[in-house]
């Protein structure tokens, strides 16, 4: 019985570490090949409220709320 609390304890401890090694929200990687403009854009449920990107040579920029959801566009150049 001490035994079997023991590799239970064992495997919750291992599983619990593994869990907090991922990352929550990863922005994944660009596709490879070019110059890029990474957009993000800001969203309220589905309406757009916000955008910041950079990229291909030109100076950032960004218009709108940068609060809520996010999601990245890689669009080429």
């Amino acid at each position: 019985m001490r035994f079997k609390r023991g590799v239970s304890a064992a495997a919750l401890i291992a599983g619990a570490l593994a869990l907090g090694a991922t990352p929550a929200h990863a922005i994944p990687p660009p596709p490879p090949g070019g110059d890029l403009l990474i957009v993000f854009s800001y969203y309220s449920g589905e309406q757009v409220i916000g955008q910041r990107w950079s990229g291909c040579s030109q100076p950032p920029g960004q218009w709108g709320s940068l609060d809520g959801t996010l999601k990245v566009f890689f669009t080429p150049c």
